[in-house]
């Protein structure tokens, strides 16, 4: 039996392809090169990260620390990209809005969905060097991630839809955020060890953020099972968030839209 896609959710999954494929693309409009610096860029990104604490840092005592580092800058990246773009989404997309009644939430989509893609692509340039450069153990334990990267996301497109909103009627909200996302840099185990801290703290590993990417590190460099209960806990906090966001967008954003 074919299983068969409403007209309408069609018509609205492929807007949504589209604007998310049109966002992707458009980062590399007018480069001599265009997409290819998608898997460039990452790929000489952990190069130098290598070299540097390869040979300049460490002087190859811990050379595998890149693989630690790499994994919580693109999965930070990925959260930081998504939630500061999409703070003045109503605003680059109010004509569209306004004009053409389209559904708010399909550019949070759209959104979101451009930026895991390139974090897909950054996690598969990281696979790729880490079997060329190292010994890996992998295992049917990479299937985790997809639970992990489903967390990841959800608490992403909540705190997108909150902010989206909020800056109607905050304009200092982009200068401000850009103060907690490098608090957030440095507070997150993205350079440290979180063992320094989490084994005192441990009520931190109940933060969403910290969890999955301390999850994420835990399969891909030790290919150790997460601790089942916490993360359960971080990914229904995490559809809660954007139950909420959601909700909170589409109950203010209407009457908001006025002041653009």
């Amino acid at each position: 039996m074919q299983l068969k896609i409403p007209a309408d959710l069609k018509i609205r999954l492929e807007r949504i392809y589209l604007f998310a494929n049109t966002d992707y693309y458009a980062r590399y409009y007018g480069a001599k090169l265009g997409i290819l610096w998608a898997f460039l860029n990452p790929f000489f990104q952990i190069m130098v990260y290598y070299l540097a604490f390869s040979y300049l840092i460490f002087r190859k005592n811990d050379p595998s620390f890149v693989l630690y580092l790499f994994t919580g800058i693109i999965t930070w990246q990925f959260f930081a990209e998504t939630t500061k773009t999409s703070i003045n989404l109503f605003m680059r997309q109010r004509f569209i809005l306004q004009n053409m009644g389209l559904p708010k939430v399909d550019f949070f989509w759209a959104l979101t969905g451009s930026k895991f893609w390139g974090y897909l692509i950054n996690f598969g340039i990281y696979l790729v060097f880490s079997l060329l450069f190292f010994s890996p153990e992998y295992s049917w334990k990479l299937l985790l991630l997809i639970p992990i990267w489903f967390g990841l996301i959800a608490f992403t497109v909540g705190v997108a839809f909150f902010l989206a909103t909020f800056y109607i009627y905050l304009r200092d909200l982009n200068h401000l955020y850009a103060i907690v996302l490098l608090a957030g840099f440095w507070m997150m185990p993205i350079i440290w060890d979180y063992h320094m801290l989490f084994e005192t703290y441990s009520f931190m590993l109940y933060f969403p953020m910290v969890n999955f990417l301390v999850n994420i590190r835990e399969i891909t460099l030790h290919n150790q099972m997460p601790d089942i209960n916490i993360l359960l806990i971080n990914i229904i906090s995490s559809i809660v968030l954007a139950i909420a966001g959601y909700t909170y967008m589409r109950t203010h954003s209407k009457k908001a839209l006025e002041f653009l």
